[in-house]
């Protein structure tokens, strides 16, 4: 298993702070208040969503932690201990070292570089802590909002993939992004 990290950061104005069921409650609060703005990419936010759904991510995520198959976090503000929102690092391949990150922001505080400090925070440590050599963001494409976030903290747009998952039951296209590491195991390169 891999040690859990107190918080990561680049001394920036974020850090990410591995879940944990003290974060559950203010977590919960950044869902609801963005619920109009995710549920139409994040299909865990349903029309039902409830504090007992984030109570059960947190336990997932822990477990999923101690698995060492996802890597969730909680975003939070270094300035205000404001909860910002989530995302995370799943290893979708052990064999080839390739991962992928998913990211968002709570509604009020969008659009002020958050989601990008986020997005390369979650690629370092998969670089970093997991040793992954690819790194990819699916994105819907009507999602510009996160397509933004991944172009802007490094990624590359390699394309189109039709039909690449069923959301609620509909099959929807997603554009593929990728973060390779440098020589030095963590900064982001964009090698076009």
């Amino acid at each position: 298993m891999l040690a859990i990290p107190e918080s990561i950061s680049d001394g920036g104005r974020i850090d990410l702070v591995p879940v944990a069921a003290s974060h559950t409650q203010r977590l919960y609060e950044a869902i609801v208040e963005s619920k109009g703005e995710l549920s139409p990419w994040m299909e865990w936010l349903h029309a039902d969503y409830s504090l007992a759904d984030t109570e059960q991510w947190v336990a997932t995520c822990q477990k999923a932690w101690e698995a060492d198959s996802m890597f969730g976090f909680t975003t939070v503000e270094k300035q205000t201990q404001q909860i910002l929102g989530g995302g995370g690092v799943v290893i979708t391949s052990h064999l080839h070292r390739n991962g992928a990150i998913g990211y968002w922001i709570r509604s009020s505080r969008t659009k002020q570089g958050f989601a990008s400090e986020a997005a390369a925070l979650l690629a370092r440590f998969g670089f970093r802590q997991l040793g992954l050599i690819r790194i990819e963001i699916l994105v819907a494409v009507d999602n510009t909002a996160s397509q933004r976030v991944a172009e802007k903290m490094g990624a590359v747009r390699e394309g189109l993939l039709r039909n690449r998952w069923l959301f609620r039951g509909e099959p929807r296209d997603a554009y593929v992004f990728s973060v390779i590491p440098t020589g030095d195991g963590g900064t982001l390169s964009r090698r076009d």
